[in-house]
Formats: structure tokens, C-alpha cells, sequence
């Protein structure tokens, strides 16, 4: 139980977090304002870069390969289309998805929701994935099935998280999964909450 609680504490001194907070959400009231929908049409190439680069993206180079276009595309899609969230998030997080950028995963996606509304969408990453699996709420769906219902499977059991933790937003959430991403467990394996 204490290591449950040491890992929904955020360690706001924690310079490597700092580090981090600076690079994902430092920046968030600007990213927010470029994912206004009458924003999106003036979004260019250097803005998409940022974006992208904050969401954690490494492939910068495929990512470029996309036009200014696609990406507006692909962004109004996700985040102003009228279809279900997890419809949308398919299309632009699956392999196969008709609004899938190159370069980009499910991490692109869920940290533009993230950012569009931190609190109601949370990021996936793999510092998510460890964090539920040390809490003992990693859904068993997380490796199968449509990619929207994933994401929807991993935003409930995030916001338990966020809801035992305290922490107000998804991106508090980001960052303390980012720290129990830097952190292991004293047994290596997952406590339950309860």
C-alpha cells in the first residue's frame, strides 16, 4: 500500500520531471490555441513539428513526409468531427486508420485530446501502461481489439488514478506516470489499489 501511495505522490522537485514538464506542457495554453478549429486552417509545418515533438514523437523525419494538409486534416478530424471519440481515435491511431500520420502513434493523438481538454483525455504512452500495470488497473484489452476502444478502456482506468491520486488533470497524470516510469518497484511486480 505505501508504494501505491509513493506512486500517485508527484515529486514536483524532481529536476528530471521539471525537464519533462517543460517539454510536454510548458507550452500547452499556445498548442491549445493552435487546435482551436479556426486556428487549424493557419496551422503550418513548423507548428505541426512542435506538436508533435512535445507529444513525445522521434520520428521527425517520416512525420515531415506528411503534407501541411494531411495533418489539418487529420486534426480536425480527431478533434472536431461529429463520430464517437474512439471511432475517431481509430482512424488516426490504427495502423490502418484513413487519418493515421506517418510517423505517428497513439501518443500523437492522445496528447492532442490531452491538450484540447486535459481534463477529460489522457495521454497513452508506455509510461501510462507501466503505471496502471504497477497499480494493478492495467486493462486486460490494452493489446487487443480496435484502437478507440483501447483508448477508451485506458481512459477509465486513468481516471481511477486520477481520482485516488488527487491530481486534477490528465496532464498531472502524464507526469506521474513519467516518474513511475523512472522509478521501480521494490518487487518488480503490481500492488492493488484497494
Amino acid at each position: 500500500m505505501r508504494e501505491i501511495r509513493e506512486l500517485f505522490t508527484l515529486a514536483v522537485d524532481d529536476r528530471r520531471l521539471q525537464a519533462y514538464r517543460r517539454k510536454k506542457w510548458q507550452r500547452s495554453a499556445e498548442f491549445h490555441g493552435w487546435l482551436q478549429q479556426d486556428a487549424l486552417t493557419a496551422l503550418d509545418m513548423d507548428q505541426a513539428l512542435a506538436l508533435y515533438r512535445a507529444s513525445g514523437g522521434r520520428n521527425t523525419a517520416q512525420f515531415k513526409t506528411n503534407s501541411i494538409e494531411e495533418v489539418r486534416d487529420s486534426l480536425d478530424f480527431l478533434l472536431y468531427d461529429n463520430i464517437k471519440l474512439e471511432g475517431r481515435f481509430d482512424e488516426c491511431a490504427a495502423p490502418e486508420g484513413a487519418y493515421r500520420l506517418a510517423g505517428a502513434g497513439k501518443e500523437f493523438p492522445s496528447y492532442l485530446l490531452c491538450l484540447s481538454n486535459p481534463g477529460l483525455f489522457a495521454v497513452w504512452n508506455a509510461n501510462a501502461e507501466r503505471l496502471l500495470r504497477r497499480a494493478g488497473l492495467l486493462p486486460v484489452t490494452m493489446k487487443r481489439g480496435p484502437m478507440g476502444i483501447r483508448y477508451l478502456d485506458l481512459l477509465e482506468a486513468l481516471n481511477q488514478v486520477r481520482a485516488r491520486s488527487g491530481r486534477r488533470d490528465f496532464r498531472e497524470i502524464d507526469e506521474l506516470a513519467y516518474q513511475a516510469a523512472k522509478t521501480k518497484s521494490p518487487q518488480g511486480k503490481a500492488h492493488d489499489l484497494a
